[in-house]
């Protein structure tokens, strides 16, 4: 078991969050909340603090989101940068420019596979991580630990929040092994709204 697990995790905002007494019906009740939506659309915002860097770094874009495996990531600001799944496909676009993310190769495909299995739920099922999970007064929050040795490479650990009231993903973040963290948070989301299948095909 993570030593987390049995602490006390106080964020940012004040939420101090305990090991949950019985996560596997918290998990039950995620998966459950997770099945029953077929599309999200979202407006996000990213901070990224950087051990090199005194001030986080800003961005901010849109996300869409269709069941089962299709995704489309779209930063705005301040530049320009687009991942789009669809089914077994990844595509990358950095600045008007296609990337090759061909070349990645199994690294690519797990990546795509986490990125997919954070929004639709299917983390659970993943083995590429151990689980655990706390929460706070009206929030859970999952943490995830790599056990994969690529992953263990990049990540430390990745934490997902979840608001009791909706089991909605409403926060992500990625911490990496040298340091640096992501924080994603998610507003204006529109849940089992139709989205046109080309936004997933094309930048």
């Amino acid at each position: 078991m993570l030593l987390v697990c049995f602490a006390t995790i106080r964020l940012a905002n004040g939420q101090a969050f305990k090991n949950s007494a019985n996560q596997e019906k918290v998990f039950q009740d995620l998966r459950r909340a997770s099945q029953a939506v077929s599309s999200i659309q979202a407006a996000f915002t990213e901070e990224k603090f950087l051990s090199v860097l005194k001030q986080p770094e800003y961005s901010s874009g849109l996300f869409y989101y269709k069941k089962n495996d299709k995704m489309r990531w779209e930063q705005k600001t301040p530049v320009n940068y687009v991942i789009l799944i669809n089914g077994d496909r990844m595509r990358v676009q950095e600045a008007g420019k296609e990337k090759n993310v061909g070349q990645a190769g199994r690294m690519a495909g797990q990546i795509k596979e986490l990125m997919i299995g954070l929004v639709n739920g299917d983390f659970h099922q993943n083995k590429a991580f151990s689980q655990s999970c706390l929460e706070s007064a009206d929030q859970y929050m999952v943490v995830l630990t790599p056990v994969n040795r690529r992953l263990k490479s990049i990540y430390s650990k990745i934490t997902l929040v979840f608001p009791k009231n909706t089991l909605h993903l409403k926060e992500l973040s990625f911490f990496e092994k040298g340091g640096d963290k992501s924080v994603m948070k998610f507003q204006n989301e529109k849940f089992n709204q139709p989205i046109d299948d080309s936004l997933f095909l094309n930048f």
